[in-house]
């Protein structure tokens, strides 16, 4: 397989497509962002009373207001991070590849005490996109209440943020936004994007997707299955007996939901559910997720099937499992090829680094995992990085990774 490979390209990347970002451009573009200068602009805002405080009113800020046009394309996003660059690429890359920019209408959900900032940063930052900020304190808390974090769980911490539980509720969160003090409707479709990823393709597409009756649309991925997230021993002892423990699993860093299947369903009181018996359990009911789990029993296969490319992950991980070692083996990757990129094999049959091979033609590039590229200053020297397969529609700059 003749491909052509770098190193984390997240600044080559985002540069191919308009972004203006180089190998170290997000320090030079963002220097607002500095965390320091943020906290001081937060607790300003606080002062003079613009974040909402405690109060469970919605905080809800615009660039532009939706006038709920059916061409209109209902994109969310979530977050608390207070690093605002991977989402603003995110944005950026999808209001680029679209062939009609102007049909795109970003939700951006986080913390009242947030949103009036990155409200200001999106209108600087992305002139000529629809972002509308959304965050309610009495929806946060009551996510929140959902939440437990076990140590023996193997999730990182930061998976326990309401954030990331945040699009099972955009249907609620974007009811109780108003216009001029009258309801607003909430779309009949949404579609949901991680913060981490790169859109490198026109998500028009997903718009116009026939979910054919199911309540959202996802990218089946079988190199997992979903006991190696469940303890289905736990289940059954719970009394859920319909449940095919080597199914593939979905990832839900991208999902194309109609919103009101998904209401008819209840698909979020299903989530919350799980989550419950999560708490209740004596024993672990999943392992290394926090809202992936939940999210899969909820659904329990009955999603409709996207395209694999409109969702190539694994950009963030740094080794691949024996399966997915033996999947890319199968691929046409040898020993030797694999050698010529600088991998090792482990005992068991794993490889690192994790080697992308779907990022050729991804529609959807996803940074999941813990090796992030906006952060590859912190990473240390020698920590593996993955290798992705150059996009075919990014052509070679000046910014060459050795």
């Amino acid at each position: 397989m003749d491909l052509r490979w770098f190193r984390l390209a997240w600044h080559r990347l985002s540069s191919s497509i308009g972004l203006r970002w180089s190998r170290l451009a997000w320090h030079r573009l963002w220097k607002p962002l500095l965390i320091s200068a943020l906290v001081l602009v937060v607790l300003t805002c606080g002062l003079l009373g613009l974040s909402g405080g405690s109060s469970s009113a919605g905080v809800r800020l615009r660039v532009k207001v939706s006038n709920g046009s059916s061409d209109e394309i209902h994109v969310c996003l979530c977050s608390d991070d207070t690093d605002l660059r991977p989402a603003a690429v995110a944005i950026k890359s999808a209001h680029m590849n679209a062939a009609n920019p102007e049909r795109l209408f970003f939700h951006f959900i986080t913390t009242p005490e947030l949103a009036p900032v990155f409200q200001e940063l999106f209108a600087v930052y992305l002139v000529g996109i629809s972002v509308e900020v959304h965050a309610d304190a009495e929806l946060q808390g009551k996510i929140t209440s959902f939440i437990s974090f076990r140590e023996s769980s193997r999730a990182r911490l930061i998976l326990a943020s309401p954030f990331n539980f945040a699009p099972f509720y955009l249907h609620e969160y974007l009811a109780i936004r108003k216009s001029s003090g009258q309801e607003v409707k909430v779309p009949d479709r949404l579609i949901y994007l991680d913060t981490d990823t790169l859109i490198m393709g026109d998500l028009a597409e997903l718009q116009e997707i026939d979910l054919e009756g199911h309540p959202c649309g996802a990218v089946k991925y079988c190199l997992q299955t979903m006991d190696n997230y469940i303890d289905f021993h736990v289940v059954e002892e719970l009394g859920y007996t319909n449940y095919d423990p080597k199914a593939c699993i979905a990832n839900r860093g991208l999902l194309v939901i109609d919103v009101q299947r998904w209401i008819a369903l209840d698909l979020t009181g299903k989530i919350e559910m799980w989550l419950g018996h999560y708490r209740d359990s004596k024993a672990d009911l999943w392992l290394g997720g926090m809202s992936q789990p939940p999210w899969l029993l909820a659904m329990n296969g009955k999603f409709l099937e996207l395209s694999d490319e409109w969702n190539c992950n694994s950009l963030g991980r740094d080794s691949m499992s024996p399966e997915e070692a033996q999947s890319l083996r199968q691929s046409g990757f040898d020993h030797a090829a694999l050698r010529n990129i600088g991998a090792k094999f482990g005992e068991y049959g794993g490889v690192t680094p994790y080697v992308v091979s779907c990022s050729a033609t991804g529609k959807m590039l996803h940074f999941n995992g813990a090796v992030k590229p906006w952060a590859v200053a912190k990473i240390p020297l020698e920590q593996k990085l993955p290798a992705c397969a150059l996009p075919e529609n990014m052509p070679p700059t000046k910014f060459e990774w050795e």
